[in-house]
């Protein structure tokens, strides 16, 4: 099994890139990440899980060692295939994901893209048990009162008439396009731009 490779950026895509090892260029599937932390032409470590079916083979990539466990502890769910592993890292940090399994936040769940309330359900039935509770509320501590202010954000679009999946789209969005943290009040402002 390929671990990791190392090498240089040839190409990359949306959820993609080609990275040259040597004389082999690779093509590896990555999740669709806001902002990639590097160029073509750049030399970079890729965390790899190599999938074989009968069918196909196809690499994934990662740029951490706790995205490329997400990913394999939720393809290891019965039914659950790679491509929903890469939606979930795509929205969510792993200890983000870890965090709605536990606390059962159905709602978290179902706004990554090919997940239904059914298979929300399935995945923390089966990853509940799998995932070390300690470290993950452990991981997450310095993000509370980051999480309390897209919350209070989320319910104050809410309180002005907006729904739960419109108001929380829109906070996400706002986080995407601006980097740094915001305040509560800036975080409703520019999710009101967005919303409208």
């Amino acid at each position: 099994m390929i671990s990791f490779l190392e090498g240089t950026v040839e190409t990359m895509g949306i959820n993609y890139l080609l990275l040259k090892v040597g004389d082999i260029g690779y093509h590896i599937n990555i999740p669709s990440y806001n902002r990639l932390p590097f160029k073509v032409g750049d030399r970079i470590k890729v965390y790899t899980y190599l999938y074989v079916r009968e069918d196909r083979i196809i690499l994934y990539g990662f740029f951490s060692r706790e995205e490329e466990s997400l990913f394999e502890l939720v393809i290891g769910t019965p039914g659950i295939g790679p491509k929903v592993g890469l939606n979930i890292l795509s929205r969510m940090s792993p200890d983000i994901f870890k965090k709605a399994i536990i606390q059962e936040d159905l709602n978290s769940i179902t706004m990554i893209a090919g997940i239904g309330n059914k298979l929300a359900k399935k995945l923390v039935l089966e990853l509940k048990e799998k995932i070390d509770k300690e470290s993950v509320l452990e991981g997450i501590s310095g993000l509370s009162s980051q999480s309390e202010i897209i919350n209070d954000a989320i319910d104050a679009l809410k309180s002005l008439g907006y729904n739960y999946k419109k108001a929380k789209l829109a906070v996400e969005k706002t986080q995407e396009k601006i980097s740094r943290e915001l305040t509560l009040e800036e975080l409703i402002k520019e999710s009101l731009k967005i919303i409208k």
